[in-house]
């Protein structure tokens, strides 16, 4: 089947919002060019924020070929196209909304990034070349001003399919990012900005390039934290004055002088300010378009007006999308057509989103053991409490970006990754011990594995997850979680650079005769802690982390035999919301941590969402904590070496153990899975050994529903008696 039967010729709506279930191959650098005629002249259509766009003709059908060439970061353009692959990959699970351009391919080769459009029907030109023409009418001009208002309104819909609440932001709207079909339809095609959704929400991260198409930025969106759904609704703003002035801001050189267009618009609303009876509205308005047998006087006050609401100063006197389409249903021009125009159509849709969205949050089942109305309130404050320490603890460290290190820094870091240097293995790949200019470090290194389902491209996308959580204000600072100061993206070669000076991994350390019982019992405690901190289930809008392979092998102890978390590559929940908590990636824990249990509480949901956040639960984290603990107290880990079958060594060792303690004593309770050498130790009692043992076979429990919560572990935990009377001494005191 030719790719042109494959995707319909029709353009109604099913047609501009079909799914596109054909397979989609990179294209080569080769067949790129050839696509677009060597990127000739004759195909060049414009340019975007970050790269150009090219008309195209592949396999027989007209597409608009987007390049990005212009990059902060290395290896943001490639995290761009990802980012979008699955967007669409997404939505093409659902409807697509009509004024979102369709991907058809991409191409990522050694010299090219690029992605192909397919318009149907085809694309007239870029918005940004249509402003000026005059065969650009009033009608067509709100025709596309209303489409734009309803796909941003869609957007900005939290969608009932998503388990987060975070709206998608665009955040780069302007007119050389939209196209024009030959029915005058507006289709949004770059997202290189976006936010939110099923994508990492990058709000609020430190390591990000925030500012957006040159007139058509917010100034108030300069920094990380600012940014909202009012800086989509500022551009919004600024593309509607650009419309109805026929006036378009171009930073090619030959305009630099010109000053934006919200700029030159409230230059001309101060100025006729004294004009009676606000006739002074039309002014914005090009003299062409007055004579326009569609131009209604009244529809140029209310537009104008809005425009003038969106780009306001202060972000708070903005109107939201839902706002301004409500708004623009009300123009005549918009009621003539209203029968007519696709875009009025599909918002019957986006109110079927918004019915869906409520009745989805009125059918939640409630948590197995949801906590009570005191136990949230002293979780909640706990959480602001530690939370407050963080903050004030981040703001005094430095703000600066992540450093990029190239490989040969990192060979010479870690003496060509010598065996001396090596930590040991975790499930993506290997960790190593460094020194950069006097500087200990922790150099963690990804590997494609692919018959255990690792890919190349996965690991890139971890990389820049685990950059974005790092990196984050909420989570910066954290004494558990390893401070990144820099990263490694060239060739095949991913790697992270942490500021720690590792004492050792914990599989290395659990057989030890010198890891004492009071470092061990600092370890589960700090441990746990982390994890319902991680599982706290706020803020809004956020759905708690869930880190999905907690793992010995993930724990590296620094010199204070403190522990730190090094891997967050299941990681899903809080801002990192990326493919896998779409269910398009199936990964499994490694063996000796994965959980056993067959009767997964998918439908489980708790007061704040869905506890299934991309095929994860929080017990599948307490799983891996609770076989830690066993691990921990036994001195011993599961090892990949001679793994015949996926039991959990130490959940399924304790269970036997225990089996053969009842049979020889006949008594149901008092077995202790404690290893003898440890019960000889400082500050060992025999009852925390039982209760160690009681938590830890609780936590690794095949059926989930008899695990605890991890606030309830913590509780538990700081009852014992080694924690109550030598805290101090462990350095925990001030965790309690």
């Amino acid at each position: 089947m030719g790719i042109e039967e494959q995707v319909t010729g029709s353009s109604s709506l099913s047609g501009r919002c079909q799914r596109m279930h054909y397979g989609m191959m990179d294209l080569s650098d080769e067949e790129l060019e050839k696509c677009v005629n060597g990127f000739s002249e004759n195909n060049f259509m414009g340019k975007f924020q970050f790269g150009e766009v090219y008309r195209g003709n592949y396999e027989g059908v007209d597409v608009v070929v987007k390049i990005w060439k212009e990059e902060k970061l290395p290896g943001e353009n490639r995290g761009r196209l990802e980012d979008e692959f699955i967007l669409h990959k997404y939505f093409s699970l659902y409807e697509f909304h009509p004024n979102l351009a369709k991907l058809l391919n991409f191409c990522r080769g050694p010299k090219y990034l690029a992605v192909l459009y397919y318009l149907n029907p085809i694309a007239i030109d870029t918005l940004h070349n249509l402003i000026e023409k005059d065969t650009f009418t009033w009608a067509l001009r709100i025709k596309v001003a209303f489409g734009i208002a309803s796909l941003l309104r869609y957007m900005h819909t939290p969608q009932p399919n998503c388990t987060s609440d975070v709206p998608y932001l665009i955040r780069n709207i302007g007119a050389a990012h939209i196209l024009v079909d030959q029915d005058y339809e507006a289709l949004l095609f770059d997202f290189s900005m976006i936010s939110g959704g099923i994508l990492t929400d990058k709000r609020e991260l430190l390591s990000q390039y925030i500012h957006g198409s040159c007139g058509y930025s917010d100034p108030i969106c300069t920094r990380p934290g600012k940014c909202s759904d009012s800086c989509d609704i500022f551009s919004y703003g600024v593309v509607l004055l650009s419309l109805i002035s026929k006036r378009v801001y171009k930073d090619d050189g030959d305009n630099t002088d010109a000053p934006f267009v919200y700029v030159w618009a409230k230059n001309v609303q101060k100025q006729q300010n004294s004009v009676a009876s606000g006739k002074y509205k039309s002014w914005l308005v090009h003299d062409s378009l007055k004579s326009d047998p569609d131009f209604n006087f009244d529809d140029v006050v209310t537009i104008t007006n809005l425009a003038m609401r969106c780009v306001k100063d202060n972000p708070q006197k903005r109107p939201t999308m839902k706002q301004v389409v409500r708004q623009m249903l009300n123009l005549h021009i918009v009621k003539q057509n209203a029968n007519t125009w696709e875009c009025c159509r599909m918002l019957d849709g986006v109110n079927q989103i918004h019915q869906s969205r409520l009745i989805w949050k009125e059918n939640r089942v409630k948590l197995y053991r949801q906590p009570s109305r005191r136990q949230r309130g002293i979780l909640i404050n706990r959480f602001k409490d530690r939370m407050l320490n963080r903050t004030i603890k981040s703001l005094c460290q430095s703000q600066a970006r992540v450093k990029e290190f190239s490989c040969k820094a990192l060979i010479k870091a870690t003496d060509s990754f010598s065996k001396e240097n090596l930590i040991g293995k975790y499930q993506f790949g290997k960790v190593f011990r460094g020194e950069i200019k006097g500087q200990k470090v922790t150099v963690k290194i990804w590997e494609t594995i692919v018959d255990k389902g690792v890919h190349q491209f996965g690991n890139e996308d971890r990389l820049r997850d685990e950059i974005s959580l790092l990196q984050h204000p909420r989570l910066l600072g954290d004494p558990n979680l390893v401070k990144m100061i820099g990263y490694c993206f060239e060739g095949e070669t991913l790697g992270a650079v942490y500021d720690l000076d590792p004492q050792d991994s914990l599989p290395n350390l659990a057989p030890k005769d010198e890891f004492s019982w009071l470092q061990r019992i600092k370890v589960i405690y700090e441990l746990a802690n982390l994890i319902e901190f991680l599982h706290t289930p706020i803020p809004v809008p956020h759905v708690p982390y869930r880190v999905g392979n907690i793992d010995a092998a993930h724990i590296i102890l620094d010199k204070e035999y403190s522990p730190k978390l090094a891997d967050f590559g299941m990681t899903v929940g809080g801002i990192i919301l990326s493919p896998r908590a779409a269910g398009m990636t199936v990964l499994r824990e490694r063996f000796g941590y994965m959980d056993t249990s067959r009767d997964m509480p998918w439908e489980r949901i708790d007061y704040r969402g869905p506890v299934k956040v991309g095929g994860v639960y929080e017990g599948r984290d307490i799983f891996g904590f609770g076989c830690i603990l066993l691990c921990l107290i036994h001195k011993r880990v599961p090892t990949l070496d001679g793994a015949k079958d996926d039991r959990f060594v130490p959940d399924y060792e304790a269970q036997v153990a225990y089996e053969e303690y009842y049979e020889k004593t006949g008594i149901s309770n008092g077995f202790s899975f404690v290893h003898e050498s440890l019960e000889k130790e400082h500050g060992f009692v025999e009852k925390d050994g039982l209760e160690l043992t009681e938590l830890g076979m609780e936590c690794a429990d095949a059926n989930v529903y008899n695990r605890p919560l991890m606030m309830e572990v913590v509780k538990r935990l700081g009852n014992l008696h080694v924690i109550r009377k030598h805290a101090e001494e462990m350095g925990i005191h001030k965790m309690l």
